[in-house]
């Protein structure tokens, strides 16, 4: 554990103060749905109380949080895939404000949940290839081939738009 990261179970308030907003922003990053985040950062949370008495101490008090971060983003994109194909592809039911997103909203769009999951570990939450394995169950290795991936998929979905989707781990 990290020097002055507060310990899940015994200051589990302090950990809530002072993850609750990049908790936020890393689901958001994760969803794209700012309502949509609200919740799931509420619910991530909520897991992580339930679960603070087996904390896992071979992680940091950061890595173990987004861990319930991933769980509930990957578990509400898994449940909203086909509203999101059914828009995309049918011009009637696209978003009005599609177009005014901001480019890393694009350039995490273009990316599976799987690899937005690394991306967004290692380039926002800064944790180690080692923890972001850990939380997806994947090698350390892994994690860096798929930050690779992720990064050139990112780099041409801001250089050239959807071209740049792939279909890779989901």
């Amino acid at each position: 554990m990290s020097e002055g990261e507060p310990h899940p179970a015994a200051d589990f308030e302090l950990l809530y103060e002072r993850f609750r907003l990049p908790m936020y922003r890393f689901v958001r990053g994760m969803v794209l749905d700012a309502e949509a985040a609200e919740e799931l950062t509420r619910r991530a949370f909520d897991r992580a109380y339930a679960a603070r008495a087996r904390f896992a101490e071979n992680l940091s008090p950061a890595a173990w949080l987004y861990g319930f971060g991933v769980q509930v983003s990957m578990s509400h994109l898994r449940r909203g895939r086909l509203g999101r194909l059914l828009r995309r592809w049918h011009p009637a039911t696209r978003d009005p404000d599609e177009e005014g997103r901001s480019g890393v909203e694009v350039a995490l769009e273009a990316l599976t949940p799987s690899l937005r999951a690394v991306a967004l570990l290692g380039l926002y939450a800064h944790l180690s290839s080692e923890e972001i394995g850990s939380i997806l169950g994947i090698s350390a290795e892994s994690v860096g081939s798929r930050l690779h991936a992720a990064t050139e998929v990112m780099t041409t979905a801001l250089s050239g738009g959807r071209q740049a989707e792939v279909t890779g781990p989901r």
